[in-house]
């Protein structure tokens, strides 16, 4: 969905306040001027499209709509005299060297600020806040973004002077036109369009969110340790070739052949590693075969099986 076109709700009346076109008079008896050319405009009340300011020359200026909507925001809260901050919560996670794991949230409530003083464009060296409103010895710095917002260089002196700080989008509000009242919702009493940009606070409820989230891991049960595995003992499975004893012993890496010492046999075993791919086993004393090669070593061993002792007559 594409934007919708901005008209320009506000202008510059003859008295130099920040009016909105629905308390001037008609057409150019208006009086008002643009805050970004400074032309003259006129008020266009008719019946048909919404009410707004359009330039007398008969061609717009670039921005003039975004601008005055700027100076309009910073007008409400100086006639508001105070501003609701919006709220914060910080959420953190420990995780003990157990294993325990725990989570936490701090968090602070939306809070109305009435102001001593209100002021626009002041000066701070650095940077130019778009208002500044004091309570007690506290300044606030409010930003307010149409077009342009706080980049990362600009965050970075608003966090270094250490005043609670905030911007107020209206970018995300697609409006055609706005008026005193939607505006002062938003600018002044709602939180939606609020963010942080430096919140003293917020220090202090990581620690405090990071503390509740370790009582929470120290207070879990300790981890049952893991019980090493019984080791599984190989299968082995016993055969009689030629009346001699031999065992097929299964591993997971091979198959082990282990027969007493029988030179004889033994020649028919070398025969088999070098059909199947086996080899002799010092440390162990028994020949190793691939897992693939048991079935042609068992079929081999059957050819030559014989009856164990105890099943003879």
């Amino acid at each position: 969905m594409e934007a919708t076109s901005l008209l320009q709700s506000f202008a510059i009346a003859k008295d130099g306040r920040v009016v909105s076109v629905n308390e001037v008079e008609r057409g150019q008896a208006c009086g008002c001027t643009c805050p970004s050319c400074l032309r003259a405009l006129i008020a266009r009340q008719g019946d048909v499209r919404i009410w707004h300011f359009a330039h007398a020359s008969g061609a717009d200026c670039e921005g003039g709509a975004e601008s005055a909507l700027h100076l309009a925001a910073k007008a409400a809260i100086e006639r508001a005299g105070g501003i609701t901050l919006p709220g914060l919560s910080v959420k953190r996670s420990v995780t003990l060297p157990d294993g325990r794991h725990g989570t936490g949230e701090a968090s602070i409530p939306e809070t109305w600020i009435d102001f001593t003083t209100v002021r626009t464009e002041v000066n701070l060296g650095a940077v130019i806040p778009d208002v500044v409103g004091t309570a007690g010895a506290a300044s606030y710095l409010i930003e307010v973004g149409v077009t342009h917002f706080v980049d990362q260089e600009k965050l970075a002196v608003l966090r270094g002077l250490g005043n609670p700080s905030i911007e107020i989008d209206l970018r995300r509000f697609d409006r055609e036109s706005w008026d005193w009242g939607a505006l002062e919702e938003i600018v002044v009493h709602g939180t939606e369009a609020k963010r942080w940009l430096f919140c003293p606070e917020q220090r202090a409820l990581i620690e405090t969110a990071t503390e509740q989230a370790r009582a929470v891991a120290e207070a879990m049960p300790f981890p049952t340790p893991l019980q090493p595995l019984p080791k599984a003992k190989p299968s082995r499975t016993r055969y009689w070739p030629d009346n001699r004893i031999v065992d097929l012993i299964d591993f997971p890496f091979g198959v082990a052949l282990w027969s007493p010492y029988d030179a004889q046999f033994n020649e028919v075993v070398k025969t088999w590693c070098r059909d199947f791919g086996g080899r002799w086993q010092r440390a162990h004393k028994n020949w190793l075969f691939p897992v693939e090669a048991k079935p042609f070593l068992v079929a081999e061993i059957a050819k030559r099986q014989t009856r164990p002792p105890e099943q003879r007559a």
